[in-house]
């Protein structure tokens, strides 16, 4: 096998993460929780379209879709899947769960090189309350377990919940709904019985013209 191939090999998870017994077995468990000031149809858009995770600060990082297809059994890749740097680290991830605007959860059932030398079993299962008045609170559960000689690094769960905070849901994140919420149509209203407006979600995208 040439080292271009042994790079881009994708391995089977030694624990692939296919439910939620993931959170019962896991080396580690962590939760993180973060209320953002926007809709929970922008929140869920940048945690789930074709741009996630772009905002890291790490190039040609992102996830990559083999179709436009979403929900329950799809799998996608996450880490670096775009060349030049695909070689790197690339996940597929399953999702076990997917209810738009609510929750979703997904594991890691195979990965490249970094991935396998690394990590045994990793999952999330992310839920999205809206707080109404335009707010929507995060709650971000990750589960993972790691290989030998890096096991010990679990022994600090309040340095994973301050990377996942800061890295994963912090500032950079906050930008990019803040960009989904200017350019997503606000939700269509119709009119009840009672003469009160009652909203209804829509994530199509906002005319120029709608929103200056």
């Amino acid at each position: 096998m040439s080292i271009s191939s042994f790079l881009h090999t994708q391995h089977a998870a030694s624990q692939p993460a296919i439910d939620d017994t993931l959170f019962d077995t896991a080396g580690l468990v962590i939760t993180v929780e973060k209320t953002f000031d926007a809709p929970v149809e922008a929140v869920w858009t940048a945690i789930d379209d074709e741009h996630a995770w772009k905002w890291l600060p790490f190039p040609c990082t992102g996830v990559k879709y083999d179709s436009p297809a979403r929900g329950v059994g799809i799998v996608r890749e996450m880490g670096s899947p775009f060349e030049p740097l695909r070689f790197l680290w690339v996940e597929k991830e399953k999702f076990w769960r997917y209810e738009p605007n609510q929750r979703i959860a997904f594991g890691v059932v195979s990965g490249n090189w970094l991935q396998y030398l690394l990590v045994r079993q990793y999952g999330e299962d992310k839920t999205f309350t809206d707080l109404g008045d335009g707010r929507t609170k995060v709650t971000w559960t990750i589960a993972v377990t790691l290989r030998w000689p890096l096991r010990f690094v679990t022994w600090f769960p309040p340095l994973w919940r301050a990377a996942y905070r800061v890295v994963g849901i912090g500032p950079l994140f906050e930008r990019r709904v803040a960009e989904v919420a200017r350019t997503t149509r606000p939700p269509l209203r119709s009119i009840n019985t009672n003469g009160i407006a009652s909203a209804a979600p829509s994530n199509h995208p906002a005319d120029k013209e709608g929103t200056e």
